[in-house]
Order: C-alpha cells, then sequence, then structure tokens
C-alpha cells in the first residue's frame, strides 16, 4: 500500500509501527449503535497496549472535581512546584479516556517534572456539544480558584484540541486567567474540512480516511448536529486568536489533519500569539503515545522544552 511506504530517515522502529497500522474505523461505525462498542473497543484496546512501551514509574489515579471525573498523573519525576499538565484526550468525541490515553500525556510529565490532570469528558452519544467544553470549564475554574497562582499548561490531541481550544477562547471572553501555554499533538479543529492536507494526504494516512474531509465534517455534525460547523465554539480554527498564550504545535508529515496544525500555528502568529510549529518527517496522527520510537521521544523531549520556557 502506497501509505506503507517510508522515508530512508524514519526509525526501524517507527517502520514497523507504521505498517502495523489500521485505519480508524469510519464515522458511520461510530454512529451506529449496533457497531459503535465494538469499534470503540478495537481502538482502545490499541491505545491501552501503548501504556506497555512506559519505561519509567507514574501513577494513575481517578478523582472528581466539580462533579466531573478525571485522573491525576504522577511520575517519578514530578516536582513540587512545577506546572500542571492539564490534558484533554482526542478520539473522534467518541473513544478515548484520560487513562486510556495516558501514553500521550506522561512522558511529558515524566521530562518535565510536571503533575498531570486529566478530563474524563462525557462522550458521544451520551452528551452532545457544548457538554465536553463545559465540563472542561468546570475543571479549570475550579482549579483556578483552588490556586489562583497556579501555573496550568494545556496539552491535548486531536479531536480534543478543539475543546481544549474552544475552552480557552470561552475563558479569555468570561476574563479567566489564561493558562501559562498550550500544546497541541495533531489538532482536530476544523470541522468544515477544509485544510488541504485533507485532500493531498488521504490516501497516505495510515490512520485516518478523509474523502476530501467529508468524514471530519460527518464526525463534526454527529457532535454538534445543531451549529454551524464554522461556528468558533466548534471549530475554533474560526475564531479570534488575540491574547491567547503562547503554543506548541506538534503533528506528522503523513496525517491528514497537518493542514489544521499549520492552520492553527499561522492564525496565532497573525494574532501576535507566540506560536511553534513542529512537524515530524513521517509520522502519523497521534504518534506521541508511541513511547518507543525515537522519534516520539524526540517530541516529547520537545515538549518538555517548551514547558520549561514559560
Amino acid at each position: 500500500m502506497l501509505a506503507r511506504r517510508t522515508g530512508g530517515v524514519i526509525s526501524d522502529e517507527a517502520k514497523k509501527r507504521i505498517a502495523a497500522l489500521k485505519h480508524y474505523p469510519t464515522i458511520d461505525t461510530w454512529r451506529n449503535p449496533l457497531t459503535r462498542s465494538i469499534a470503540r473497543r478495537l481502538v482502545e484496546d490499541e491505545w491501552r497496549k501503548t501504556l506497555g512501551q512506559i519505561d519509567f514509574e507514574y501513577r494513575l489515579s481517578k478523582c472528581e472535581i466539580e462533579g466531573v471525573s478525571c485522573v491525576r498523573y504522577e511520575t517519578s519525576s514530578s516536582k513540587p512546584g512545577a506546572p500542571l499538565i492539564l490534558y484533554v484526550h482526542g478520539g473522534g468525541f467518541v473513544a478515548g479516556s484520560p487513562e486510556i490515553n495516558a501514553a500521550n500525556v506522561l512522558p511529558a510529565c515524566h521530562l518535565s517534572g510536571c503533575p498531570g490532570l486529566g478530563v474524563d469528558y462525557t462522550l458521544l452519544p451520551r452528551a452532545y456539544f457544548p457538554a465536553q467544553i463545559d465540563e472542561l470549564d468546570k475543571i479549570y475554574a475550579a482549579l483556578i480558584k483552588d490556586d489562583p497562582d497556579r501555573r496550568i499548561v494545556m496539552l491535548s490531541d486531536s479531536t480534543g484540541a478543539a475543546i481544549s481550544l474552544a475552552a480557552m477562547m470561552r475563558w479569555r471572553t468570561n476574563g479567566l486567567k489564561a493558562p501559562a501555554g498550550a500544546v497541541f499533538l495533531s489538532p482536530c479543529i476544523d470541522g468544515d474540512g477544509a485544510s488541504d492536507t485533507q485532500i493531498t494526504a488521504d490516501h497516505h494516512d495510515p490512520l485516518i480516511r478523509s474523502m476530501g474531509g467529508k468524514f471530519t465534517r460527518q464526525l463534526f455534525h454527529f457532535y454538534a448536529p445543531d451549529r454551524d460547523r464554522k461556528d468558533p465554539a466548534v471549530s475554533p480554527i474560526y475564531g479570534d486568536f488575540s491574547y491567547l498564550p503562547p503554543m506548541l504545535v506538534h503533528a506528522g508529515s503523513r496525517e491528514v489533519l497537518l493542514g489544521d496544525a499549520a492552520r492553527l500555528s499561522e492564525a496565532a502568529r497573525r494574532a501576535g500569539v507566540e506560536t511553534h510549529l513542529r512537524v515530524f518527517d513521517g509520522m502519523f496522527h497521534r504518534f506521541h503515545m508511541h513511547w518507543k520510537l525515537d522519534e516520539t521521544r524526540a517530541a516529547h523531549a520537545d515538549i518538555a522544552d517548551f514547558i520549561r520556557t514559560l
């Protein structure tokens, strides 16, 4: 398959991982109650397996903040007084959890010395937009109220970035203290599926089928059925980026969402936001959860370096 061809500089382990990847289920599979549970189990089993690659000590503990379930992350290098990483997981709004997707955030916690907190927001179809943003809003407001001097770094991946970025725009409008910084991994922030790579990378992405953005449009319609897909609260790429915190944006060169990452970085830059865009050659959607890869270790080291500058 063309999507499995790789360049010569990609690590051997990454080549093996890319060859083994399987496309995510289609939106029709997610919307069908008869197939949804099977699809969710299959993808979540794959994500959960990546925790087996973690080679440092960590601890996950469940908690509840303002009625919203969360997971706390601690590693052997957690330091008192370090910023808190507030993690919003991806999964197409329909799958995943802060525990199942923990391999996305634990290495950043370990390398930066930061504790973490993952939001277990309500998945589709148990709740629709804006419930997920409202739940994140409750947690953030509680954290700020509990410790006004707390430095919080947002970290989100895939569709979690749409939730996180929309929430940050809401906090700015409502006059809440901004996070110290924000990290976006393989962000999916345009429900209209308009990025050029939705077309150009469609047959090269080993995980996401795009159909020229059609599947993204269908997914966001599932997420927010009564809203315009270009509503900034739904698709924050169309929002106002003024006065948002410094951002670090990561994406792989072979994912259909590379265009979303590029547009996010450029929109923030034009609004005067300090922004850093990193594109990792040959990498795929949410490669950050595969800790065995040299490319993943480099990416998380970059995240830790970014956090240290805040």
